[in-house]
């Protein structure tokens, strides 16, 4: 080839050419390049989702990334209560420092990134002094490259790739992983946000469902549309709140759209029931129910004011004894030595004074017992017993209102474990109901006091041939203040009172009743079991 002819390949057309298709081959090598990373990107930002952990994330982020670059490690270290602390590594098995290990504000690679808000490459030396070092060295890394995480504007985070190789990365392949850590800081804030959120409404719902006392949430027609442990476990089968609800108030919640609050009873129990509306936007969607069973603390409420007016009368009492014991002593006694020089005339009428004595003597004896506040004490005793104490008390009263009373004791009663005083409460209460029944029935009067035994329990009865009840009121006449007299002449305390004592006892009240026929009650108490 002459001088001519390479001066005219060198400068003509076909350099042009030449030129030409180097520039395109270079050109069409950055457009897939850049395809490449587009694809990438593209491919982790769509496996990406707020259900996803960091772990997962990291990890089709570390194989996404194989495709192009030698990426062997990824490392999150997020900021957390006022320091960056590592988060999580990928793989797994590359882990060098604990989670949750924080990073120092001097000497710290990964906190210079988080500081400083721009990305570093880094070349593992020997000689490096860093926190990291030991880290580095230890898992054979030669290059790492930290970016800061950025989410609405703020640094939240370091992302860290690592090769055990060393790598030159060019400018494209820095504006890639730039734009990679924002989309990831975006993905990974995203899902630290619905892990919170899914973790307080776990919290919200554990709370939920733990709370002691019953809550339903109802749409608008009483339907239920989720309740708790509680409300399931006491009203398994109800579809909806007006089956054991009363209707007024949950209409009279909707009508108003205020909360409401009121006391019902539900099979045989007092509830404390508040109605709250569920407004959204001012649009009303649904009623919040809860229910909170007061029944006990009823009947503790009834006990004190119960032990208040018993103190009382035994304060009473105690008066009244003082006073009249000196001059029983004075009578009786005086009587006794009249009676060692009566005559066949006047031994009768002294017999009556001494007996008469006696009498008011027992009965102050038995005012000061029933009305002696004292620990419950429990120990074998005859319910008998008992209830011939309670017709010392009652028996006069009784007799006063030509009320005609029939007792029938079984003498062979087993024996049971109880306070004879509580019991003749009991039984004080049933006479003196029985007498006041009794007393709004213009024919003959008629109480009926009987004991007997079965296999397993002695039972006291009282019956009357009084008013009676109605049906639906004897789910009610155990609760405290509950009462069919009149406001003057009963407290709705004596029952609900005596029930408590039945129950503390291992026994039961309960009562069988019948509208102009009268009622009977019965104590039911466990028979004590011999060793």
């Amino acid at each position: 080839m002459n001088r001519p002819e390479m001066i005219h390949l060198l400068t003509g057309v076909q350099s042009s050419k030449r030129n030409y298709y180097t520039e395109l081959k270079r050109t069409v090598d950055e457009l897939q390049r850049k395809n490449e990373q587009l694809n990438i990107m593209n491919k982790m930002m769509h496996s990406f989702n707020v259900n996803m952990s960091i772990q997962d994330m990291l990890k089709q982020t570390q194989e996404a990334l194989q495709a192009a670059w030698k990426i062997d490690r990824l490392s999150l270290a997020m900021w957390e209560d006022g320091a960056l602390k590592m988060a999580d590594v990928y793989p797994e098995n590359t882990a060098f420092l604990p989670e949750g290990t924080a990073f120092p504000v001097r000497s710290s690679l990964y906190f210079r990134v988080f500081s400083a808000g721009r990305d570093l490459l880094h070349s593992v030396q020997q000689t490096d002094a860093f926190f990291e070092s030991d880290a580095f060295e230890a898992l054979g890394l030669c290059t790492v490259w930290l970016f800061p995480l950025r989410s609405r504007g703020a640094v939240i985070g370091v992302l860290g790739l690592a090769s055990h190789e060393a790598i030159w990365f060019s400018a494209e392949d820095r504006s890639f992983f730039q734009h990679l850590s924002e989309q990831a800081a975006v993905c990974i804030e995203n899902a630290r946000l619905y892990q919170e959120v899914l973790l307080s409404e776990s919290r919200w719902e554990s709370t939920f469902r733990a709370v002691a006392d019953s809550i339903f949430v109802a749409d608008l027609d009483g339907t239920i549309l989720t309740r708790n442990d509680s409300a399931a476990a006491r009203w398994p089968d109800a579809k909806a709140v007006l089956d054991f609800l009363p209707s007024r108030s949950f209409f009279q919640t909707l009508q108003k759209a205020i909360p409401h609050t009121e006391e019902i009873s539900i099979q045989n129990e007092i509830y404390e029931c508040a109605y709250y509306p569920l407004l959204d936007q001012n649009q009303l969607n649904g009623i919040i129910v809860y229910l909170k069973n007061i029944t006990e603390k009823q009947l503790m409420q009834a006990q004190l004011i119960h032990s208040g007016q018993l103190a009382a009368i035994g304060e009473m009492a105690a008066g009244v004894a003082h006073e009249l014991n000196n001059p029983l002593t004075a009578i009786i006694g005086n009587t006794q030595l009249l009676l060692r020089l009566s005559t066949e005339e006047t031994k009768p009428l002294l017999d009556d004074i001494d007996e008469c004595g006696k009498r008011c003597r027992a009965i102050i004896r038995s005012l000061l017992a029933f009305s002696r506040q004292e620990p419950s004490a429990y120990a074998p005793c005859s319910l008998n017993e008992a209830v011939s104490e309670a017709l010392r008390l009652t028996g006069r009263q009784l007799e006063k209102q030509q009320i005609e009373l029939a007792v029938t004791m079984d003498p062979r009663l087993p024996m049971i474990e109880g306070n004879v005083q509580q019991l003749s409460q009991i039984a004080v209460n049933l006479l003196i109901n029985a007498k006041d029944a009794c007393l709004e029935n213009d024919g003959d009067r008629h109480v009926a006091v009987w004991t007997k035994a079965d296999e397993n329990r002695v039972s006291l009865f009282v019956s009357d041939n009084g008013c009676g009840m109605k049906q639906e009121l004897l789910d009610d006449i155990f609760h405290p203040f509950f009462t069919t007299k009149a406001a003057h002449n009963g407290t709705g305390l004596g029952l609900s009172v005596s029930f408590g004592i039945a129950e503390s006892h291992g026994g039961t009240l309960s009562v069988a009743s019948e509208p102009g026929k009268g009622s009977t009650f019965q104590l039911a108490l466990p028979i004590l079991k011999r060793m």
